[in-house]
């Protein structure tokens, strides 16, 4: 039973998402084949280093953390494909961008 608790507990790890909130979510632009060009702006954690790596002295090292950014992403959506659920809530518009699986890009410098 532990066993089986310790990997329901690494795949629960494996499904959660770096989206912390979508900010934005918009049509950009439609194809003339009836394509739709999507752009979400969301908050998405561990994009950008707050804190550098320390190597040297040993004592004293420590990793890079990296903290939360907006970002943006581009997705495309065919005619008959399910729309995502802009007016819907925060949760529905993550688990909807999260299936997607995003190339995010951070928007700017700020955290």
């Amino acid at each position: 039973m532990q066993k089986q608790c310790a990997k329901l507990a690494s795949n629960l790890f494996l499904i959660m998402t770096d989206i912390i909130s979508v900010e934005n979510l918009y049509i950009d632009l439609i194809d003339k084949d009836g394509t739709a060009n999507w752009i979400a702006v969301a908050t998405i954690d561990n994009m950008v280093e707050t804190i550098a790596a320390r190597y040297h002295p040993a004592d004293i090292a420590h990793p890079a953390e990296y903290g939360p950014a907006v970002c943006s992403a581009c997705f495309q959506l065919e005619l008959d494909d399910v729309p995502p659920p802009v007016d819907g809530t925060d949760h529905d518009k993550i688990q909807f961008l999260d299936g997607l699986d995003l190339d995010w890009e951070v928007d700017s410098d700020d955290i």
